[in-house]
C-alpha cells in the first residue's frame, strides 16, 4: 500500500474513512519504512523483530531461519497471551498454526477473501468472554490485488475498461520516466506495451483496491471499539511495503526508492482516544514488534536490537530517537537520514538524493562533488550496520526454485550474500 493513499493524509483519488478514523484517534508515523519492501521478508521481521539478513527470508519462498521465535510464540511463553491470526501470512518455513489460533486464511485474491478475514477478527472481538491478555493480527491482502492489474494473471486490468472510466483515473505522477529504465526484463514483459491509459488504470486500481481493504479495517475497529476492550487494546495499523503506482515508471515494491521503501504507520494507544497526531521522525517497521513487546509486559524478542518500541514517540518523547534508517534486498541496500538519501548497488551506479529538495527523487546527486562528503558518511553509516548484524548461517541454502528471471533463489542469494559481505569487509559500495 502506498504510503500516501490515504485521504485523511491528502489523497485526492483514494477515500479510506476508516484508516482516517485510525488517524484521527492516534499517531500517525510519516516517515515509516519497511525492513525490506516485499511481502515475505517485511512480515517475517514483523514477527521476529529481525532483519531480513538475520532471519534469512531475504525476497519472497525463502524459509526463515527455524531457530527464531515469532511473536505469537513470545507472547504465549511470556505473557500468557491468546494469539489470534486471520488472513495473510506469507512466512515461508513457518506453520502459522504453530504460533497462533488461525480464525480464516483468506485467499490469494484480497477481493475474494478479505471480507471473511475482516469478519473472522470482528467476530473474534464480540464473541470473546475470556480474560486472557490476548493479540489478534489480520491480514488483509490487498491492495495487493494489483498484481493482477499488472499482468500477473493476464492482460491490462480487471475487464480492461479503463477508456471508459477515463475522466475518473489519476494522472501519471510527476516523477514517471516513460523509458521505464528500472523494471527488469519480467515486469517489461507485463507492463512496456502499456499506453498511458493502461499506467492511469493500473493506479486507479491501486486505489480502488486500497479502499476493499479500508472497508474491511472499519469493520475490524467497529467491532473493537464497540467491545469492552476499547480502552485497553493497543491498535498498530500498518503495509507491508509500498506500491510503484507509475514513479519512476515502476510497479509494484523490491525496491528502495520512497514509493515502495516508505508505508503507512499507525497506532492508537490504548487509553481514551486522544487528538490527531504526526511523527516525522525516522520508524522502522521493525519498530512494530518491539512495540508490541512493550505495551504486552514481555521481555523483547531475542537480539532484536534494531527495532525500538513507539510509546516515546507517541508520548511526545523523542529524546535519542534514532537518526539513520536502513533498508536492505537481495540488490540493495539503503540508508537515509531524514534528509540525505544513498541506495547502493552491488553492480549498478549509486544512488544518492536530498529528500528536502527533492522528494521525488529525480535528481540523482551520487557524482557530485559537492556531495562526497555526505555520501561517504552515509556508505559509512550503512557499513557499520551491516557489520551490527547476524547474519543467518543459512541464508539462501534452502531456497527452493528459480525466480521469475530464471535464476535459481540459492544462487541469486549466494550472490547477494557475497556482496554484504563485502560491504562489512570495507569494500562492496560504490562511493
Amino acid at each position: 500500500m502506498h504510503a500516501d493513499a490515504v485521504s485523511a493524509f491528502g489523497s485526492r483519488y483514494c477515500a479510506t474513512p476508516a484508516i482516517d478514523r485510525l488517524v484521527a484517534d492516534g499517531v500517525s508515523f510519516r516517515r515509516a519504512y519497511a525492513a525490506q519492501p516485499v511481502c515475505c521478508p517485511a512480515r517475517a521481521s514483523w514477527f521476529t523483530g529481525r532483519t531480513p539478513l538475520e532471519h534469512g527470508v531475504l525476497t519472497n519462498a525463502v524459509p526463515i531461519n527455524p531457530e527464531l521465535p515469532d511473536l505469537g510464540q513470545w507472547l504465549r511463553e511470556h505473557g500468557d497471551y491468546e494469539t489470534a491470526y486471520a488472513g495473510k501470512w506469507h512466512i515461508p518455513g513457518r506453520d502459522v498454526a504453530d504460533s497462533f489460533d488461525y480464525l480464516h486464511p483468506g485467499t490469494g485474491m484480497g477481493e475474494i477473501g478479505d471480507g471473511d478475514v475482516g469478519r473472522a477478527g470482528a467476530a473474534f472481538l464480540r464473541n470473546r468472554t475470556s480474560e486472557r491478555p490476548f493479540f489478534l493480527s489480520i491480514g488483509f491482502l490487498n491492495p495487493h490485488d494489483c498484481c493482477y492489474t499488472c499482468g500477473a494473471g493476464g492482460g491490462v486490468g480487471k475487464f480492461s475498461y479503463a477508456s471508459s472510466i477515463e475522466g475518473e483515473l489519476p494522472p501519471l505522477p510527476e516523477n514517471f520516466d516513460p523509458d521505464l529504465p528500472w523494471l527488469s526484463d519480467e515486469q517489461r514483459g507485463r507492463v512496456g506495451h502499456w499506453s498511458e491509459l493502461d499506467w492511469r488504470y493500473y493506479i486507479y486500481s491501486c486505489y480502488r483496491q486500497t479502499e476493499m481493504a479500508d472497508a474491511h479495517v472499519g469493520l475490524v475497529y467497529d467491532a473493537l471499539r464497540r467491545s469492552r476492550f476499547a480502552e485497553n487494546t493497543l491498535v498498530l495499523f500498518a503495509a507491508d511495503h509500498g506500491e510503484g503506482m507509475g514513479h519512476h515508471g515502476r510497479i509494484l515494491k523490491n525496491f528502495l526508492e520512497e514509493e515502495s521503501w516508505r508505508v503507512p504507520t499507525i497506532m492508537v494507544p490504548p487509553g481514551p482516544v486522544r487528538e490527531r497526531s504526526e511523527e516525522d521522525r525516522l520508524v522502522s517497521s521493525l519498530d512494530i514488534p518491539a512495540t508490541i513487546c512493550d505495551y504486552a509486559g514481555v521481555p523483547p524478542l531475542p537480539d532484536a536490537d534494531v527495532g525500538r518500541s513507539l510509546r516515546s514517540l507517541a508520548g511526545g518523547d523523542p529524546s535519542g530517537w534514532r537518526t539513520y534508517v536502513f533498508g536492505e534486498t537481495e540488490h540493495s541496500a539503503a540508508v537515509q537520514d531524514g534528509r540525505w538519501k544513498a541506495i547502493f548497488y552491488p553492480r549498478s551506479p549509486t544512488r544518492m538524493f536530498d529528500l528536502a529538495d527533492d522528494p521525488l527523487e529525480t535528481r540523482n546527486l551520487a557524482a557530485s562533488p559537492a556531495h562526497k562528503a555526505e555520501l561517504g558518511r552515509l556508505a559509512e553509516t550503512l557499513r557499520g550496520y551491516v557489520r551490527g548484524r547476524a547474519v543467518y548461517s543459512r541464508l539462501g541454502e534452502d531456497a527452493p526454485g528459480v525466480d521469475r528471471s530464471g535464476q535459481t533463489r540459492r544462487e541469486r542469494l549466494r550472490k547477494a550474500r557475497i556482496w554484504y559481505e563485502s560491504i562489512a569487509a570495507g569494500s562492496g559500495l560504490t562511493v
